[in-house]
């Protein structure tokens, strides 16, 4: 029976689905289950790190549902959306001799493409990332990435349901990828203590801003009189949920506030902004492109874009070598010819415009030719269709304008005679008055 099972999962992909199906379909191989949400604190956290480190027997179940909560967190998910479009903005081809195939850069320009590069950069954060190609009817490829619930890296079984100990081997299964660690936990783990506190922090700023963010009501009624209490008691709750002091009119109410609220919500501020920063540095390696201060000088922000475009750099290394150490027998067994050929960039890294404007303009003072299609490339401007008439009448300019100087300078200069010293002297003393000389005193 085990091998009967064992020879009809090597010939199908992996079906992921709920308890219920249709009528005539499959039953899934993996049942997938709603994860539990936002109620977990560090104590959680604590023992869902524990069971995930097991040695023999790993479950990760609580704490990927924990991660699974944190992505609800909207400046974790802000970095994280940075940190994926600076892998998914620059397309990638397949060469062969140098020369694009088509038939397989059809294929990378496709949706699933993208998307597998964004499960592949997330193996980072989750620890792992298993995914299954498969042919589609339209003759594309389709990737399914399977839930991580159900996967044990370290006995690489496929589990059921997600609280299995025992399972189908991943080999069984044909075309997957893993990428990942066995035994790791990700970033994620990492940065999930932030997310509690900050979740912690922001009730306690929003009971806060409740409490002392809202007029007080205050109600009195006669001691003696029940039925007005009561009244009162009735309109208040119809006039909302802010504080309400109801009292006789004989007692006193004294409201004890606090000596700084300014400074308390400050505080709660800064104790958000802080976690903040700390998750912009372990996603993005910085905090300055994301949220900068007025305190942060043009300088430091370059330096920490430095760093952002590094560690993208990383990211984009990292898929190249999947895609041409783990991905070929892949490709070749979809029915694609990646023999000979490899996964490269379309074209180069973003550049800084004004920066590179200045290099041009020094390799050009330094005599060394500059290819007009680069500069076009470079700085991303259109090529005209008369190209080369303009250039062609460029050209003639510039001759017309060297010939001109050289003529110029070829013409002869007036000799400039010399002046002799009796000339100089008549000039001086011609201003006397004549025939007696100047008038003197003597």
């Amino acid at each position: 029976m085990a091998n009967l099972k064992d020879k009809r999962a090597s010939k199908r992909y992996i079906k992921q689905g709920g308890m219920l199906t249709r009528e005539g379909d499959r039953q899934p191989d993996v049942v997938l289950q709603m994860p539990e949400l936002f109620h977990f604190n560090l104590q959680h956290y604590m023992n869902a790190v524990t069971s995930a480190r097991g040695i023999d027997y790993s479950n990760r179940v609580r704490l990927y549902d924990m991660y699974e909560s944190a992505n609800f967190d909207l400046h974790l998910t802000g970095v994280m959306a940075k940190r994926l479009r600076g892998v998914t903005q620059i397309p990638v081809e397949f060469k062969r001799d140098g020369k694009p195939d088509e038939t397989i850069n059809k294929q990378l320009r496709s949706p699933w493409f993208k998307e597998l590069r964004k499960e592949l950069i997330l193996s980072e954060f989750w620890g792992f990332t298993l995914v299954q190609f498969r042919m589609g009817e339209d003759g594309n490829i389709r990737v399914d990435s399977i839930d991580r619930k159900h996967y044990d890296p370290i006995h690489r079984l496929l589990l059921r349901y997600q609280g299995d100990t025992e399972g189908l081997p991943i080999e069984l299964y044909p075309n997957t990828l893993f990428v990942g660690s066995e035994r790791g936990l990700g970033i994620f783990a990492e940065i999930l203590p932030a997310v509690l506190y900050k979740k912690g922090n922001m009730g306690d700023w929003a009971r806060f801003c409740n409490i002392f963010g809202m007029p007080i009501r205050e109600y009195t009624y006669d001691a003696g009189d029940e039925e007005a209490r009561k009244s009162l008691i009735r309109e208040a709750r119809s006039q909302g949920t802010n504080a309400v002091y109801i009292h006789p009119k004989d007692s006193d109410l004294k409201l004890l506030e606090s000596a700084n609220k300014t400074g308390s919500s400050e505080l709660y501020r800064t104790f958000t902004e802080y976690w903040d920063s700390k998750i912009s540095i372990r996603v993005l390696g910085n905090t300055l492109t994301t949220d900068a201060k007025d305190t942060g000088t043009q300088a430091l922000g370059s330096i920490h874009k430095e760093e952002e475009d590094e560690m993208n750099a990383d990211d984009r290394e990292f898929i190249l070598d999947i895609l041409n150490y783990q991905m070929r027998d892949i490709f070749a067994a979809l029915g694609f010819n990646t023999e000979g050929g490899e996964f490269v960039y379309a074209k180069k890294d973003k550049v800084d415009v004004a920066q590179q404007i200045d290099i041009v303009q020094k390799c050009a003072n330094m005599g060394l030719p500059i290819d007009d299609d680069y500069l076009y490339e470079t700085f991303g401007i259109v090529k005209p269709e008369n190209y080369d008439e303009l250039k062609t009448k460029k050209e003639e300019e510039r001759a017309a304008l060297r010939e001109q100087l050289q003529q110029e300078s070829a013409e002869p200069t007036p000799e400039i005679k010399p002046t002799t010293p009796s000339n100089t002297l008549r000039r001086f003393f011609g201003l006397a008055p004549k025939p007696i000389g100047a008038d003197n005193d003597f």
